[in-house]
């Protein structure tokens, strides 16, 4: 990659000049992960690739396990803290994306950004950030830069469905003294999300030939004024919190039985995406939904639904986090060391969507969350990440594992 720099300048200076003068190849690098197909429960090709990239920049221990999880580790020389970096290989399906895999470079004003940037599915969520700790640990290495705690970095397999990767890796103890999760911020410091759950409501008809639609109950018609009634009475009153921010509810799917064109539905199933804070917990949500069918069927004795409460699933429980730079001074030291290598103070954020910091937080592990890639392009035909903020990702990954883990001399 480069040669051990001996010259004396800040060690910040010493790891931004490394990254500028290699930026081809770490641009290659991600190009190439990008150009890997890896949809969920497809992580294994992806998985071999950075496993052996990982073995060339010469991380002590790399381990593939069976879900196709990385756990890679660079050892301490010992009386430090160790950092974890976490990051997901799985993508979402590419839908109608143009050139999905192709990892070219494009003009970031078609996006409405300034410069260039590498456009692909999962290049924002999250294949960038993945391809920066990979690098900045063998950047290190290849420094000659020795850290007294271990530098880990968790690529897991299955987030998208549910961040089975994830916990299978905590359930070998692969955990760190600080988690750094590599989703979208646009280079700002998360520290938590909303939790989500999943609800399903069931609306019930009575069929009958749709040439006479008279005879029976179209469970359709009825489950629109659920919805509409969901939208207008419901969405509008839900609250915000000022860490997590607010509430919101979308239905996302529905279908109806039988599924013919020509007969009036006897049901139809309707299914709902929720986040939520400690504010607002999942039974409000179905309290809310349960009032909102007393009432309309209290207005039309046609009407009847309910909502399922049972989706077998852990989404009963609150599985957001806020790391809380008040009681985490690890927090306030990370966000100096972004800003020393980064050259401006970042802004805390919390996450629009889930992540699997969550699972390292109900450990007592202080997590963050820095990333390059906006949210917005995340699962989107507009997949990107501008390379100034890629590149300038492995410089603060690599200059905050030197100041969470300590430097030896």
């Amino acid at each position: 990659m480069t040669e051990i720099i001996t010259a004396m300048k800040p060690l910040q200076i010493q790891i931004s000049e490394t990254v500028e003068q290699n930026r081809e190849e770490y641009i290659k690098f991600l190009q190439e992960l990008v150009r890997i197909p890896s949809l969920s429960g497809e992580e294994s090709k992806v998985a071999e690739y950075i496993a052996e990239k990982m073995m060339s920049y010469g991380y002590d221990i790399v381990k593939v396990d069976s879900l196709s999880d990385v756990m890679a580790s660079i050892r301490g020389s010992g009386g430090g803290r160790s950092i974890l970096f976490n990051g997901h290989l799985d993508h979402v399906p590419v839908g109608d994306m143009e050139e999905p895999y192709s990892g070219k470079i494009m003009n970031g004003s078609e996006f409405g950004l300034n410069g260039p940037v590498i456009y692909g599915r999962a290049t924002s969520d999250m294949k960038a950030a993945l391809s920066a700790m990979v690098i900045a640990g063998g950047l290190l290495n290849d420094m000659g830069i020795s850290l007294k705690g271990d530098y880990r970095v968790a690529a897991v397999a299955l987030e998208e469905l549910g961040g089975k990767g994830t916990k299978s890796t905590i359930r070998v103890g692969f955990t760190g003294d600080l988690v750094v999760i590599g989703e979208a911020t646009n280079m700002k410091l998360a520290l938590g999300h909303r939790a989500s759950t999943k609800l399903q409501v069931v609306v019930k008809g009575r069929s009958c030939h749709a040439s006479a639609p008279e005879r029976g109950v179209n469970a359709l018609y009825k489950a629109i004024d659920l919805i509409n009634s969901i939208r207008g009475k419901l969405i509008p009153k839900l609250p915000v919190n000022e860490m997590y921010g607010a509430v919101t509810l979308a239905v996302t799917r529905i279908s109806v039985k039988p599924d013919d064109f020509n007969v009036v539905p006897e049901e139809c199933r309707f299914f709902i995406d929720c986040r939520y804070h400690p504010d607002y917990s999942r039974e409000t949500l179905i309290n809310d939904l349960e009032r909102i069918i007393d009432s309309l069927s209290n207005d039309d004795s046609e009407f009847k639904a309910y909502v399922v409460k049972d989706t077998g699933d852990l989404s009963a429980q609150f599985m957001g986090y806020f790391t809380n730079p008040k009681d985490f001074p690890i927090v306030r030291e990370s966000k100096d060391a972004i800003a020393e290598v980064h050259g401006a103070t970042p802004e805390y954020i919390t996450w629009r969507f889930a992540t699997d910091g969550g699972n390292y937080y109900r450990l007592g592990i202080p997590v963050i969350g820095f990333g390059p890639g906006e949210e917005r392009f995340a699962h989107t035909q507009q997949d990107n990440v501008r390379i100034r903020d890629y590149l300038d990702t492995i410089k603060v990954y690599a200059f905050l594992a030197c100041r969470i883990c300590g430097v030896y001399e």
